[in-house]
């Protein structure tokens, strides 16, 4: 199961995603309507052999290495719904 089908399958269809790295930079990724994005990793740039999950706690949010200009950081991605 890929990121948008576990996002999907735990009830979540118009989010935000706040992507904060390990140096803790910021980044928002709004209005994101699951259904009609085709493949979310490619989109934000995740590898998706590393992505972990945490959706079932207090504040969901998935865990996983971001390849950007070459480099490669990890990345929490705190899931907001509108």
């Amino acid at each position: 199961m890929d990121l948008k089908e576990h996002l999907i399958s735990h009830g979540y269809d118009q989010i935000d995603i706040l992507l904060i790295d390990e140096e803790q930079n910021q980044s928002t990724v709004a209005n994101l309507s699951l259904h009609k994005i085709t493949d979310l990793e490619y989109k934000l740039y995740l590898e998706p052999e590393s992505l972990k999950y945490e959706l079932n706690n207090d504040h969901p949010h998935f865990i996983a290495e971001q390849k950007d200009n070459g480099k490669a950081k990890q990345v929490k991605g705190y899931i907001l719904e509108w």
